[in-house]
C-alpha cells in the first residue's frame, strides 16, 4: 500500500508513519503544490497512491480546497471509481459542518489529531486495504516496539496538547536569578531572591564550600556563598541545582539512562562556555542553561515509555533499548522545544534546542548554536554520552563542526577534570 501524508508538522507525519510502517510505504508532502505534483506523478508512473492522509488546515486556501483538487486530477486521468485513492482528513479542527464539507468534497474518513491507531486501521480494513498486510506477530520484539513507539508518540501528543507534562515544574527561581543578573542587579539583590527558596540556598552554600570553590574559611551564609562564586557562577550553580530535579524517574528500568543523560547535559553546559571562550566568541544567549536543557525532550520520551511499561506490568522494558534510543534521536529536538514553550522559557532557548543537531553552514550559524553543538559532541567524546556513539561518527562530526584535534584533546581533559569535581556537588 502506497500512502501520501500531506502535512507540514514533522511530529504528525512521523506519528502516522510509525503507525503504518508495517503495512504501507509512506511518502510526505509539506504543502499543497508539492502534494498535488507528487499525486499526479504517481499516477503518471503507474504507481498511484492508495491512501492520502491530509491536514486541510495546512494545505487549503479559502478558495482552493485540496480535496477537490485531488479528485480533479483523478478525473483528468479517468481513474475508475474502484481504483480511486482513499482520502483521510486528519486535523486538530473539528465541527459537524467541517466534517460534512470534507465528505462532500471527496474525503472518505475524518480523524481528529493525533490519529488513533485503532480508528485508522479500522478504516483501512473497511476499505479492504489491509488484506494480506496485517502486522506480523512472529517477531515479538518488532511488533511490541512498533506498538510501543506509536503509543509513546500518541501519548506525548496528547500531553503536550493538554499541558499534562510529567516533569518537575519550571525552576522559576533560576529563571528569575538569570533575569536579575541580565538586568545588572547587584549581589545583594540576588541574595534576597535566593532567600525565598531554602532548599536552593542551602545547596548553594554547600557547593560554595566544595573543593572546586572552597576558600580559606567555610561559608555559612548565602551572602558569603554568592560573593565567593560571583554572579555568573551563582547563576550557573542555581540553574544546575534546579534542573537536577528534571533528571529523575520513578521507573527503575530507565534510571540508568536518565542518570547518563544528566551527566551528559551537565558536561555539555560547562563545555559550551569553554568552547565559546576558546573561539573568542561573544554570545548573548545563556548557553550554560541551554546546554543543561538541550536534551529535555529525551526525558519526556523516557517518562512516557516508563509509564506505558508500568501500565503493562512489565518485568522488563517493553520498548527495546535500541528502539528507545532511535526514538529519542528522531524526536527529542522538536519535543524539547515544545516542552520549553509550555514551561515558559525564552524563544532563544526554544530555537537553539530545536536546532542543536542541525549542522549546517558555519558561516551562517550563530556562535551560540555552534557552541552548544560542539559542546554536545565534545561531551560525548569525553565519555559523557548516551547510547553508542562511534569514534567514526565523532570524528566526522568534529570535522563538520570545525573542531581541531588540538582543541578536542584540550577540552576533553578539561571536561574530565571538571566533571570529577562536579560529581561531589551533584552526585
Amino acid at each position: 500500500m502506497r500512502v501520501l501524508i500531506i502535512d507540514n508538522d514533522a511530529f504528525s507525519c512521523t506519528h502516522v508513519k510509525m503507525l503504518l510502517q508495517e503495512v504501507g510505504l509512506c511518502e510526505e508532502a509539506g504543502d499543497r503544490d508539492s502534494a498535488l505534483a507528487q499525486f499526479r506523478s504517481a499516477i503518471d508512473a503507474g504507481t498511484p497512491y492508495q491512501v492520502v492522509i491530509v491536514d486541510i488546515q495546512v494545505t487549503d486556501t479559502d478558495d482552493d480546497a485540496i480535496l477537490g483538487a485531488l479528485r480533479t486530477i483523478e478525473d483528468e486521468y479517468a481513474v475508475s471509481p474502484d481504483q480511486r485513492c482513499r482520502i483521510f482528513v486528519a486535523t486538530v479542527l473539528s465541527g459537524h459542518q467541517l466534517v460534512t464539507d470534507c465528505l462532500i468534497n471527496g474525503c472518505d474518513a475524518f480523524f481528529t489529531k493525533p490519529v488513533e491507531k485503532d480508528r485508522l486501521f479500522g478504516k483501512l480494513d473497511e476499505y479492504g486495504l489491509l488484506a494480506g498486510k496485517l502486522v506480523p506477530t512472529s517477531d515479538s520484539r518488532g511488533a511490541d516496539s512498533a506498538i510501543s513507539t506509536a503509543n509513546i508518540l500518541d501519548t506525548i501528543a496528547r500531553k503536550l496538547k493538554n499541558g499534562d507534562l510529567e516533569l518537575p515544574p519550571a525552576p522559576k527561581i533560576a529563571m528569575r536569578v538569570r533575569q536579575l543578573i541580565d538586568c545588572g542587579a547587584e549581589i545583594k539583590d540576588v541574595v534576597d531572591l535566593l532567600k525565598q527558596d531554602l532548599a536552593v540556598a542551602t545547596k548553594l552554600i554547600s557547593v560554595s564550600n566544595s573543593a572546586y570553590y572552597r576558600g580559606i574559611e567555610k561559608n555559612t551564609t548565602l551572602s558569603q556563598a554568592t560573593n565567593r562564586l560571583g554572579l555568573t557562577r551563582t547563576r550557573e550553580v542555581v540553574m544546575s541545582i534546579c534542573c537536577r530535579g528534571y533528571f529523575s524517574t520513578n521507573h527503575p528500568m530507565y534510571k540508568a539512562i536518565v542518570e547518563k543523560l544528566w551527566w551528559h547535559s551537565l558536561a555539555c553546559a560547562h563545555t559550551a562556555e569553554t568552547v565559546a571562550k576558546n573561539h573568542g566568541w561573544q554570545v548573548d544567549e545563556d548557553i550554560f542553561s541551554i546546554g543543561l536543557l538541550h536534551d529535555i525532550g529525551k526525558l519526556l520520551l523516557i517518562q512516557v515509555a516508563g509509564d506505558l511499561d508500568q501500565r503493562k506490568h512489565a518485568k522488563q522494558a517493553v520498548l527495546h533499548v535500541d528502539d528507545l534510543h532511535a526514538l529519542m534521536d528522531a524526536h527529542h529536538e522538536r519535543l524539547g522545544a515544545s516542552i520549553l514553550v509550555k514551561l515558559g522559557y525564552p524563544d532563544t532557548f526554544v530555537s537553539l534546542v530545536k536546532r542543536h543537531h542541525h549542522i549546517g553552514d558555519r558561516e551562517t550559524a550563530s556562535h551560540s548554536l555552534q557552541a552548544v553543538q560542539q559542546a554536545d559532541l565534545l561531551a560525548k567524546a569525553a565519555g559523557f554520552g548516551l547510547g553508542d556513539t562511534t569514534w567514526e561518527f565523532i570524528n566526522d562530526s568534529m570535522e563538520a563542526l570545525g573542531i581541531s584535534e588540538q582543541m578536542k584533546d584540550q577540552v576533553i581533559i578539561e571536561i574530565a577534570q571538571r566533571m570529577e569535581q562536579l560529581r561531589y556537588m551533584f552526585g
